[in-house]
């Protein structure tokens, strides 16, 4: 075991999760459920909601820069974003010199060159007018790339739960939910190429999407692997 450095409170926590300050139920697979994760994260709230990174704001982008530097310094050296429209932000917070997830829609171009650039690639997000061009482009998307976006607005039970502030989540409910809206999303287009959930809360079903559609599905928990990964290499025998 090699030496460590002093100068954190804590140690052996590496990636950071930045979470509004909202209350709602959150299953497994949902970046604000600690168990979504196999290795230890931090959680850092942030002062406000979704709504306030539609289009965006000052006050909003420094409390989250100012977070990304104070969890810098306390030894983080990954950030994830809990809401895929955190990616209004992509650029400032990882110029903070500290890598940053700020939405699962940052795979957008790494998948569509693993799916050889053809078909569409399905966007599931939980409210499709919220879901802007801006979005899209901080997170790396050009109109090279082929997309195609369904929300999950009109779906009652996630509507009630994660858009109206509802109390009390019931699993098979949002899957029944997040299931009909891949439906709608597979009317729209019949050449689906790969599914990016962006939406955090509906990553407990990628598994279930998978099954319905067999193509590839990413969500921000996929992101989160593959930033701790290249924060922490893993170390392969020599023999």
């Amino acid at each position: 075991m090699s030496s460590i450095q002093s100068g954190h409170a804590f140690y052996g926590q590496h990636i950071a999760v930045l979470v509004f300050s909202t209350t709602t139920p959150r299953l497994a697979g949902d970046a604000g459920n600690n168990s979504s994760f196999d290795f230890p994260v931090r959680y850092e709230i942030i002062e406000g909601g979704f709504s306030d990174l539609i289009k965006g704001s000052d006050i909003i982008r420094q409390r989250l820069v100012s977070a990304a530097r104070n969890l810098a310094e306390l030894g983080i050296r990954g950030i994830v974003g809990d809401c895929g429209l955190m990616s209004l932000y992509q650029k400032e917070i990882a110029q903070e010199g500290i890598p940053f997830v700020g939405s699962s829609l940052c795979l957008i171009p790494s998948v569509w060159q693993m799916v050889g650039r053809k078909g569409n690639i399905g966007i599931l997000t939980g409210h499709s007018e919220l879901l802007s061009k801006k979005h899209l482009i901080a997170s790396g998307w050009d109109e090279t790339i082929n997309i195609s976006i369904q929300g999950m607005e009109n779906e009652p039970h996630f509507n009630n739960i994660v858009i109206q502030g509802g109390h009390e989540l019931d699993p098979v409910q949002m899957r029944n939910d997040v299931l009909n809206g891949v439906d709608k999303l597979m009317t729209k287009t019949d050449d689906l190429s790969a599914i990016i959930i962006e939406c955090s809360n509906l990553g407990t079903f990628s598994s279930s999407v998978y099954e319905k559609t067999r193509v590839p599905v990413l969500d921000v928990i996929s992101c989160s692997i593959l930033l701790e990964r290249m924060i922490n290499p893993h170390v392969f025998s020599e023999r």
